[in-house]
């Protein structure tokens, strides 16, 4: 690094002021006879390494205690069991363990968090949930967590068999372009995450995995933050000063900015050969000053620079990266990319050759990339000049409506930005509210008290975190808890909050309306914000075509299962147009009318639908996201009412396995297990089927509750299987166990009522008990007529145990429907 000729007695000023008592350096700093200009500078310094503390030293303890592992190979950890230490870093030690309790089979990586008290293992139960709402392939999702003996806290997340990105990029000798893609890969996975409201805050190439499908993953979420709440006790995180921001070390808030930063700062590493930063074996002084002070040096000086100039596409792609790391890498946060999601058009727009916002103002390059743009149709002289008056023309139309883009960017960051922050921050402080005791319900009844107090104190800005919690709740599926607040929302006065968020927040609770069961209420409040959106077609074109996911439900409900078949349709081609046939948003109207095809019977076309729906899933890249596992659990539930459980087998076992091996026990994965099982059953494979259901069944009472669907559904197959390995007397009580537990939680007139009524219609027929078998077949008959055509399946098990055991046609009896003694 190339010191400034005031460095010297920056230095010792400092020097000299490090020597004194912590509350003594600032006020001997400003006694001395130095000039203003050196003193705040040798200010900023100590500031800056009092709020870092430790951050450069070796406090990772001794070296035997480094060279020391705190886990054996062999050990058990809760249902975890080592296999063998992987790395140990700043944050602490990694283990690849396996799950050692006979569930199923999954792989993880354990990290024991280094530097961390009481205090951090209360900031880690408060951000648990929060962790868990990360949902994306390219995330490496956290799995579990817990305390070691020693008191020490650990992080288990899904194992990545990859190897970091700078590695993978130059044992590879990936060009240029390729690397651009991985980083544009990168800002989608983190785009997800700032969405859930959580910020990584220590990216740099070892946190970046790539898998051996060239996939790559963000791994470590949430381990900063954890070791970052041992600032409560004086302890900083451990960061890595090449990689990190300045507003790291100088105790400001992290933000999704911060999260650029780093991400930017590992682009720099694949395009320059070298980090950012290069601080090995300096002195604190020297590394805080080249933090805090001094930008990074233009990435076309870096050693791999050369790499990058043997072609035209080349040069022209590197010159594009130097403006745009440049602006990412300001040490003014507010100069940089404020979301990934900003960052990622820019660097697709160099990867295609269009105009890089970062390059606007340099001479000429506007109109170098519109004629290349323009280049094919271009034949002769005339059509040269031609082409570029048109190009120009472009040009500023382009330039005006990029200007316009921005600035509607740039507001919906600041309500981003907004959101972040205060929602971040109340969760946290619910955290602590308990001593760390808190339950993710604590956490968020806390949080909205807090907000729905900010909206009524300041409507206009508490206005956005109100609808981001309402939205959470929504997602969570707590619709009482989202009710009171996108209520209030929903009613706010236009002229004091923006329009456009009462808009937002009366869909979201139509949505909620509709999922309590009042498609009225949801079907005026939907009118409402689309009559707003319809306002502006051009601005709020995606708002409105996602509109009619609910509308066509609304259809669907009413009984018009043709007119939302052909609303989603008209729909997805819209979708299309807005994102492109390989879109996530594409592939969810590919699903949804699959889904209405399936409930009014037409199989063939909701087959194709799922087909497409799966298309989508693998070329963009998320095949094993949930959306993609819903998609095959679909398409094998069409299989199976079509009658043709072959077809059903594969789909239904690759969506079961995926589930387990990168989601874990959840409420999801007892589905699919539960669904898998029932084809077992089907196929009379009763002995491969009963694990399975018993997994499914116990999963769905822990992760869906007690008498749930899920329990129940998956309890009923477990009886049916029983009894097909001739265990009659198990069965029945499985059965009688099942239907209680429906009674209890679903009530007598839900399906999974019947669904279990039918199990034990089965159990008791085998039994002889044919009078009772007949009640409670007749129970779910006219449980199946209620439920209109979304009874069909349980319409047909009814007839078909009927017809096997020769049951008497009667009039249901009352009462019947519960387990007999």
């Amino acid at each position: 690094m190339k010191l400034d000729k005031d460095w010297a007695q920056v230095e010792a000023l400092f020097d000299a002021a490090w020597d004194l008592a912590e509350a003594d350096r600032v006020d001997w700093l400003r006694a001395q006879p130095a000039p203003a200009h050196l003193i705040d500078r040798a200010i900023g310094l100590v500031r800056a390494a009092q709020d870092s503390g430790d951050f450069l030293e070796d406090s990772a303890g001794t070296p035997a205690e480094r060279r020391r592992s705190e886990l054996s190979v062999g050990a058990r950890i809760g249902v975890w069991q080592v296999i063998r230490p992987i790395g140990r870093g700043g944050m602490g030690e990694v283990y690849q363990v396996e799950r050692a309790d006979g569930q199923f089979r999954q792989r993880a990586a354990l990290k024991v968090i280094a530097h961390s008290g009481e205090s951090s293992w209360q900031h880690f139960q408060a951000e648990r949930q929060i962790l868990a709402r990360l949902d994306h392939p390219g995330i490496a999702r956290l799995i579990d967590g817990g305390l070691l003996d020693s008191g020490r806290p650990y992080m288990v997340m899904e194992f990545v068999d990859g190897e970091p990105i700078d590695a993978y990029c130059e044992r590879r000798a990936l060009g240029l372009r390729a690397r651009v893609d991985l980083t544009i890969q990168l800002c989608d996975a983190l785009a997800h995450a700032h969405g859930q409201l959580v910020v990584h805050s220590d990216l740099k190439p070892s946190n970046i995995l790539v898998d051996g499908d060239g996939r790559p993953r963000l791994i470590d979420f949430g381990v900063a933050h954890l070791a970052d709440a041992s600032r409560i006790t004086g302890r900083p995180v451990l960061l890595s000063p090449d990689y990190a921001a300045p507003e790291q070390f100088g105790g400001d808030d992290v933000s999704m900015a911060t999260d650029t930063y780093g991400l930017a700062a590992t682009l720099y590493r694949l395009v320059a050969g070298v980090p950012p930063r290069q601080t090995a074996g300096l002195a604190s002084p020297i590394v805080l000053t080249q933090i805090l002070e001094h930008e990074p040096a233009p990435s076309r000086l870096g050693p791999a620079a050369a790499l990058w100039r043997s072609s035209q596409a080349q040069r022209a792609l590197a010159d594009d990266l130097d403006a745009i790391l440049a602006r990412a890498l300001s040490l003014d946060v507010a100069s940089r990319y404020p979301t990934a999601q900003a960052m990622r058009v820019e660097l697709s727009r160099a990867r295609d050759r269009r105009v890089v916002d970062a390059r606007r103002h340099q001479r000429g390059h506007v109109v170098r990339r519109t004629i290349h743009r323009h280049r094919w149709p271009v034949a002769g002289i005339g059509a040269v000049v031609t082409s570029l008056a048109i190009g120009l023309g472009a040009a500023l139309w382009q330039a005006s409506e990029a200007r316009r883009q921005r600035d509607e960017s740039q507001r919906e960051q600041a309500r981003l930005e907004a959101v972040q922050q205060s929602v971040f921050h109340m969760f946290r402080s619910a955290g602590e509210l308990k001593g760390g005791e808190a339950s993710a319900a604590d956490v968020l009844d806390h949080a909205a008290q807090r907000i729905q107090d900010e909206f009524a104190r300041d409507p206009d800005r508490g206005a956005p975190v109100l609808q981001a919690l309402g939205e959470l709740y929504l997602l969570i599926n707590d619709y009482e808890a989202a009710t009171p607040l996108l209520e209030r929302l929903a009613s706010a006065d236009a002229s004091v909050v923006d329009p456009a968020l009462i808009a937002a927040g009366r869909f979201d609770l139509a949505q909620v309306r509709f999922r309590q069961g009042d498609a009225a209420q949801a079907a005026h409040l939907l009118r409402i914000a689309q009559t707003f959106w319809q306002r502006d077609t051009e601005r709020w074109a995606a708002l409105l075509v996602e509109s009619r996911l609910l509308e066509a439900q609304l259809l669907r409900e009413g009984g018009d299962a043709a007119a939302a078949i052909a609303l989603l349709e008209r729909a997805r081609d819209e979708q299309v147009a807005l994102s492109g046939p390989v879109h996530r948003d594409t592939g969810v109207f590919h699903n949804n009318l699959g889904v209405t095809h399936m409930a009014v019977g037409d199989f063939a076309p909701a087959r194709a639908a799922f087909r497409a729906a799966s298309q989508v899933w693998r070329d963009a890249g998320l095949a094993q996201s949930p959306d993609a596992l819903n998609t095959l659990n679909n398409w094998g539930a069409v299989e199976i009412a079509a009658g043709d459980p072959v077809a059903a087998e594969p789909l239904l076992r690759e969506a079961t396995d995926l589930r387990q091996r990168y989601f874990g026990p959840s409420a999801a994965t007892a589905a699919a297990l539960g669904n898998y099982g029932k084809l077992l059953l089907m196929r009379e494979r009763h002995d491969a089927a009963l694990p399975v259901l018993l997994d499914a069944a116990e999963m769905g009472r822990r992760f869906a509750g007690h008498g749930s669907l899920h329990h129940v559904a998956a309890l009923s197959g477990v009886a049916e299987a029983q009894l097909g390995l001739g265990r009659k007397d198990v069965g029945l009580a499985t059965a009688q166990a099942a239907l209680a537990a429906s009674l209890q939680t679903l009530g007598r007139n839900h399906p999974g009522t019947g669904m279990a009524g039918l199990a034990l219609a089965r159990a008791q027929a085998e039994q002889g008990q044919f009078e009772h078998a007949a009640n409670l077949v007749s129970d779910a008959e006219r449980i199946a007529s209620d439920a209109g055509p979304a009874g069909g399946r349980l319409r047909e098990q009814a007839d078909s145990i009927r017809r096997l055991y020769r049951l008497p046609a009667h009039p249901r009896v009352l009462d019947t429907a519960t387990p007999s003694p």
